[in-house]
C-alpha cells in the first residue's frame, strides 16, 4: 500500500503539490487576510498613507482604495494569461475572493465603499497593473501560449509581502501618533512630533499565530509565483562518448512532446545542433556523428518546458569539443591556468561550467564493457574545482548493455526501463571509479540512454528507424523528466 502511495506521488508530483498549494491557500487566506484588516484597523502609519495618496485625487480615500485593488487584479489578469503560472492565478483568484470576503465582513471593503461609483478608479487600476505588469505585450501579434509576463507575477507577490508584512508589523507593533492627514483642511498635513508620555513596545496577543501563518502563507506564494524554476545542465564527456548524438536524442525527445502539446514553446536549438540532426535524418541506415577533430567546435543546445502544473525552464547544452580539452578544464576552474594562455574553445567551456547549475557527466558504456580506460578521473576535479555546482550522471550507448539485460532478465529493457536502469546502475558501480563518481555525486541514480540499434547487410551496426525514417532511442524521455525534477 505504502510502495503504490510512493509511486503515485513519484509519477504525480506536480498534481500532489498543486493539491498541497490549494490546502495551503485555502486554510491560511482567511487568518492572514483577518490579521491584515485588523492591522489596518488598529494600525495608524498604513491607514494616513493611504489617505495621503487620497490628497491627489480631491480627498476621494474610497478611489485609492479601488485604485490600488485595481492594480492588483490587473496584474493578476496578466498572471492568467501567462501559460506558465495559470494555475497558481487560479489558486491566487481563490485566496483574493477570500479576502474580498473577509475584508467585508469587517466593514473594511465593498461592505461599507460605493462601487458603482468608484468603477473608473477599479478600471483605471487595472488598466495600471496591466501596463505595468508588462501588457503592452499583447499587442505583439504573438500566441499567448508563449508569452511570459513576469513582470506581473513579481508585482503580485511584491504586493502581497507588503500588505502582509506591514499590517503584521501594524498590529503587533506599539508606537506614538506622529502623522494626521486630514484631506481638506489646512495645513492637510500635520506631523505630532512631541508628547508627553510617548508608548512603545510589542502587542503579543496572537503574535505568534499571526507569524506563523504569514509565514506559511508568504513561503507559499513565493514558491509559486516567481520565476526561479529555471535550471542550466551543461555536459561534459571524454573523446568520442557520445555526447553529440546525447544532446540529439534529447533534441529530439523534447521535441516529440511539442508534437503531443497544445502549447507552442519553441525549444531554440542551436544551428550547430540542428546541422547535425538533419545530417542524421538524412542518412537511410548509418550513423552521422563521428569524435570532433582538434579545432571544431560544436555548441549543442536547446531549451524546453518540463511540467504543465508548475513549469521549469530548462536549459541543455554542450560543447562539442576534442577530447583532449577535458583534461584541462581543472587547471582553467581553479586559474593555474591563465586567461591569456586558453583559447576560445576552453573560455567557452569555463564560461559554461560557471553558469550552468548542474553539471551531466557522461559514461561511455562501450568503453565499460570493452575493458577501454573510461578518461573519467577528471571528473572529480571539476567537480572540486566547481565545488558549488550539482552534478548528475548520464550512461551513453547503453545498447552495449540492452542485449545482455534481455538475455538474463527475459525482458525487454525499452519495456522495463525501470529495471533497466537497475541493472545498469549495478554492472556499472562494479568499476571503482564509477562507484566513486556515483557517491560524489550523492549517490543518485546513473541514467542511461541509447539508440535502439541493428546490424546491416554488411554486419555494422546502425540505428534502427521507425516506419517513417526516423531512428529510436530509449530512455530520454525518462531523463528529461529527471532533469525538470532537479
Amino acid at each position: 500500500m505504502a510502495g503504490n502511495i510512493l509511486d503515485w506521488l513519484q509519477n504525480n508530483r506536480e498534481k500532489a503539490r498543486l493539491f498541497v498549494y490549494f490546502i495551503i491557500i485555502l486554510t491560511f487566506s482567511l487568518p492572514v487576510a483577518r490579521m491584515a484588516g485588523e492591522g489596518y484597523q488598529e494600525g495608524y502609519i498604513a491607514s494616513e498613507l493611504v489617505a495621503l495618496g487620497s490628497l491627489a485625487t480631491g480627498g476621494n480615500l474610497d478611489g485609492v482604495k479601488f485604485f490600488l485593488f485595481g492594480v492588483f487584479l490587473g496584474l493578476l489578469v496578466l498572471m492568467t494569461i501567462d501559460h506558465k503560472k495559470r494555475v497558481q492565478a487560479v489558486l491566487l483568484w481563490t485566496g483574493t475572493v477570500l479576502a474580498v470576503v473577509t475584508f467585508s465582513a469587517m466593514d473594511l471593503f465593498l461592505a461599507n465603499l460605493d462601487l458603482a461609483a468608484n468603477v473608473p478608479w477599479v478600471v483605471g487600476g487595472v488598466v495600471a497593473g496591466v501596463v505595468l505588469g508588462g501588457g503592452r505585450e499583447l499587442m505583439e501579434f504573438e500566441s499567448v501560449h508563449t508569452q511570459e509576463f513576469r513582470y506581473a507575477s513579481i508585482g503580485v507577490y511584491v504586493l502581497i509581502v507588503v500588505t502582509v508584512v506591514v499590517t503584521f508589523l501594524e498590529l503587533h507593533v506599539v508606537y506614538p501618533d506622529f502623522l494626521d492627514v486630514r484631506p481638506g483642511n489646512s495645513p492637510a498635513i500635520q506631523l505630532q512630533l512631541s508628547q508627553p508620555n510617548p508608548e512603545y513596545g510589542v502587542n503579543t496577543d496572537g503574535m505568534f499565530v499571526h507569524f506563523v501563518a504569514s509565514g506559511v502563507f508568504l513561503t507559499v506564494v513565493n514558491r509559486f509565483i516567481t520565476y526561479d524554476a529555471d535550471h542550466d545542465f551543461f555536459l561534459l564527456g571524454p573523446r568520442a562518448s557520445g555526447k553529440s548524438l546525447f544532446l540529439i536524442g534529447a533534441y529530439l525527445e523534447a521535441l516529440d512532446r511539442t508534437r503531443n502539446s497544445d502549447k507552442s514553446v519553441p525549444l531554440n536549438p542551436s544551428q550547430d545542433l540542428m546541422s547535425m540532426v538533419e545530417a542524421l535524418d538524412r542518412q537511410d541506415t548509418g550513423w552521422i556523428v563521428e569524435a570532433t577533430g582538434r579545432g571544431v567546435v560544436n555548441e549543442l543546445e536547446f531549451q524546453y518546458v518540463h511540467g504543465s502544473v508548475f513549469p521549469t525552464n530548462i536549459y541543455l547544452s554542450g560543447i562539442d569539443y576534442a577530447g583532449e580539452y577535458l583534461t584541462r578544464i581543472p587547471d582553467a576552474l581553479t586559474g593555474v591556468m591563465e586567461e591569456d594562455e586558453m583559447d576560445t574553445t576552453m573560455l567557452r567551456l569555463v564560461e559554461n561550467i560557471e553558469t550552468a547549475n548542474t553539471l551531466v557527466f557522461v559514461v561511455d558504456v562501450e568503453r565499460f564493457m570493452n575493458n577501454e580506460p573510461l578518461d573519467i578521473s577528471e571528473y572529480f576535479s571539476i567537480m572540486q574545482a566547481a565545488d558549488d555546482k550539482n552534478a548528475m550522471i548520464v550512461a551513453t550507448k547503453a545498447d552495449h548493455l540492452a542485449e545482455e539485460f534481455e538475455q538474463r532478465e527475459g525482458i525487454e529493457p525499452h519495456l522495463y526501463y525501470e529495471d533497466f536502469v537497475e541493472y545498469v546502475n549495478q554492472r556499472l558501480r562494479q568499476n571503482e571509479n564509477i562507484h566513486a563518481l556515483v557517491e560524489e555525486t550523492g549517490g543518485q541514480d546513473i541514467h542511461p540512454v541509447y539508440y535502439q540499434t541493428t546490424q546491416d547487410e554488411q554486419g555494422n551496426i546502425v540505428p534502427l528507424r521507425d516506419g517513417t525514417g526516423s531512428v529510436v532511442t530509449v530512455g530520454f524521455d525518462a531523463l528529461l523528466d529527471t532533469l525538470g525534477r532537479n
